[in-house]
């Protein structure tokens, strides 16, 4: 019973990046398995982020069964919050971007970029907002050990994903190497 639940849970964690997977195969070798490739959208990688987090949570924290049922419903609203705001804020800043623009051809009215700014500075408080009350549904089912090794993680799990990201532009940058006769 108890690893069924855990085995729907991670079904349903993992199964946004499923989409990715029913693709129609390409011409050439597969990565290893586990590997992002070149062609996951951004999305993508968060979700595959997200579910290494729900399946280290279970081990990090010592989650019981019914913590941990609990702790995945409301990890996933603060997934959901920070998604929904970050989209939100790449949306204002490329308004402010173009209205602020020194190549614009038309004039800025200061009314637009005010009434830009004001919903940016509405959007971060309520950004802060949504981020605490997600963080105090969390806390509500963690003991204060399990909460501070929650917010450990956390970083970790991010610190990985920007090395990958560093790591992923690099191989980027660099010169495919083909072997002579091709």
């Amino acid at each position: 019973m108890v690893s069924r639940l855990r085995l729907t849970v991670l079904a349903l964690v993992i199964a946004g990046a499923a989409p990715a997977a029913a693709a129609p195969p390409v011409a050439q070798q597969p990565p290893p398995a586990g590997a992002p490739t070149d062609d996951m959208s951004p999305m993508q990688v968060h979700q595959l982020f997200d579910a290494m987090l729900v399946m280290q949570a279970q081990d990090a924290l010592a989650l019981s069964d019914q913590q941990y049922a609990q702790f995945v419903t409301r990890l996933r609203v603060l997934q959901d919050a920070r998604r929904r705001n970050q989209q939100d804020r790449v949306r204002l800043m490329g308004e402010l971007q173009k209205l602020s623009n020194p190549r614009n051809p038309k004039p800025v009215d200061d009314s637009q970029l005010t009434r830009r700014l004001s919903a940016l500075q509405e959007l971060e408080s309520r950004q802060a907002a949504d981020l605490r009350r997600a963080y105090d549904g969390i806390d509500e089912v963690l003991n204060p050990l399990q909460q501070a090794r929650f917010r450990v993680l956390e970083e970790q799990i991010e610190r990985r994903k920007l090395e990958l990201v560093g790591r992923a532009r690099q191989n980027n940058q660099r010169p495919i190497r083909r072997p002579p006769g091709q």
